[in-house]
C-alpha cells in the first residue's frame, strides 16, 4: 500500500484525488492534499483559480500553429464529458447539469468549419452548424452542440466531499494541509516515505522553489448576475465571440436545489495582468455587449450585479504539462498549466496522470 501525495486543491488536484479513490490498483494507504487553499473558505482568495470560474465545457477545434496540444487537450475534455454526464445523472448535488452549447462567431478562423479535428459532428454529442437564417445580426457561423455547467465552488465542495467519503469507506488515511511550500522539495519532508506525487499547483511550483517559465497568468473580470429565472439560459449556455476578437459568455451557476440560480457573465482575457482590483471599465464593457447579446438576464431595464470576480487562469505557452518526472525524492507526475479549461479538462487529466503512474509502478516491477 502507497503513500500518496497530491499538491494542490483546485479542480485538477481534487479531481485526481477522486479518481484515484476509485482505481481499485491504485488506492493507497495515505493520502496528503497539500494546498493554500480549500473549497468553502470564505472570503474566497484570488490565488484560488478553480473557485472563481464559470464553468462550462466548449469544445475548440485544434489550430496549426498549436495542434498536437489542442489535440490532447480536447481528448481530455472529451474524457471528462463522459464522466459529467454520469456524475449529474447520479449525484443532483453535484451541481453538473446538462444543457444545450451554442457558439456565435462573427469573424471565425479558419479552424471554426464544422469540419476540423474537435470541432465536427463525429466527435461532439448534437453538434450542428447552425443555418444562416438562425444567426444573429452580424454573425457569420455558429453551432450547437450538447454540453454541461456548473457551479464551481459548490462542484469543488462535492469533488472534496467525496474524497473524504471514499477515503472513510476504504480505509485511507485523508490529511488535508494547509500550507504554502517554497519548494517541490518540502513535500518529502512533509509526506516521508511518499510513492507518488502529483504536482497540479496551477503554475508549475518547481524543486528549486521556482515556477516553470513557460507558465503565466491570465487575468479574467466576469459579473455574477441575479437574473429572472425563466429565461432561455436556464438550460442553454452560449459563447459569442465578436470581429474585435472579445468573447462574451453567459453560463448559469446551478444551485443544489434550483432555486435563486445566478448566471455568470463575462468576460475578459488579461494575459500577465496580475491585477486582483475589479476594473469598473471591464465591467461596464461586458455590461455593454452583454446588453446587445442577452438582454434576457436583465432585470428591466439593468443588469443586477450581485458580485464581480477576479480570477487567475494558469496558462503554458506551448500547452498544460503531464509528464512523469522521475526526482532523488520519488516519481513526480506533473498535471498544469490549463488555463481556463480546468474544468473541462480535468477527470481526462486525472485519467492520464493515473496511467502515467500504473505505468511507472509497471516499469519499477521489471
Amino acid at each position: 500500500m502507497s503513500i500518496v501525495a497530491i499538491l494542490g486543491s483546485g479542480v485538477i488536484g481534487l479531481s485526481t484525488a477522486y479518481e484515484l479513490l476509485l482505481s481499485q490498483d491504485l488506492c493507497p494507504k495515505e493520502l496528503h492534499i497539500i494546498a493554500q487553499h480549500f473549497p468553502g473558505e470564505h472570503p474566497t482568495s484570488h490565488e484560488y483559480t478553480s473557485a472563481w470560474a464559470g464553468a462550462h465545457f466548449r469544445p475548440f477545434p485544434h489550430r496549426p500553429e498549436t495542434y498536437e496540444s489542442d489535440a490532447r487537450e480536447s481528448r481530455y475534455t472529451r474524457v471528462t464529458y463522459k464522466w459529467m454526464k454520469d456524475i449529474a445523472a447520479r449525484f443532483p448535488e453535484s451541481t453538473v447539469r446538462l444543457m444545450q452549447g451554442i457558439d456565435f462567431l462573427e469573424d471565425p478562423p479558419q479552424e471554426y468549419d464544422g469540419d476540423s479535428p474537435g470541432f465536427n459532428s463525429t466527435s461532439l454529442d448534437g453538434f450542428q452548424k447552425l443555418p444562416q437564417a438562425a444567426l444573429p445580426r452580424g454573425v457569420r457561423a455558429g453551432f450547437k452542440y450538447n454540453t454541461y455547467c456548473l457551479n464551481a465552488p459548490e462542484y469543488l465542495g462535492f469533488l472534496q466531499d467525496q474524497v473524504k467519503q471514499l477515503c472513510e469507506s476504504r480505509g485511507v488515511r485523508l490529511f488535508l494541509r494547509r500550507m504554502t511550500l517554497r519548494s517541490l522539495s518540502q513535500v518529502h519532508d512533509i509526506c516521508i516515505g511518499f510513492s507518488v506525487l502529483f504536482n497540479c499547483s496551477g503554475k508549475g511550483l518547481q524543486f528549486d522553489g521556482s515556477y516553470d517559465p513557460m507558465c503565466y497568468a491570465i487575468r479574467g473580470q466576469t459579473l455574477l448576475l441575479n437574473a429572472p429565472q425563466n429565461t432561455k439560459y436556464a438550460s442553454l449556455t452560449v459563447t459569442t465571440q465578436d470581429k474585435n476578437g472579445n468573447w462574451t459568455f453567459v453560463i448559469k451557476r446551478p444551485t443544489k436545489d434550483g432555486q435563486n440560480e445566478q448566471y455568470i457573465l463575462g468576460g475578459t482575457k488579461q494575459a500577465n495582468d496580475n491585477s486582483v482590483i475589479p476594473r469598473d471599465a471591464d465591467s461596464r464593457a461586458i455590461l455593454k455587449r452583454g446588453r446587445i447579446l442577452y438582454p434576457e438576464l436583465m432585470k428591466g431595464n439593468e443588469f443586477s450585479v450581485a458580485l464581480v470576480n477576479v480570477g487567475f487562469r494558469p496558462a503554458r505557452k506551448g500547452g498544460s504539462r503531464v509528464e512523469l518526472e522521475r526526482s532523488i525524492h520519488g516519481p513526480v507526475i506533473h498535471s498544469y498549466g490549463f488555463g481556463g479549461m480546468g474544468f473541462e479538462t480535468s477527470l481526462g487529466v486525472a485519467a492520464h496522470s493515473l496511467r502515467l503512474y500504473r505505468e511507472f509502478i509497471g516499469r519499477a516491477k521489471l
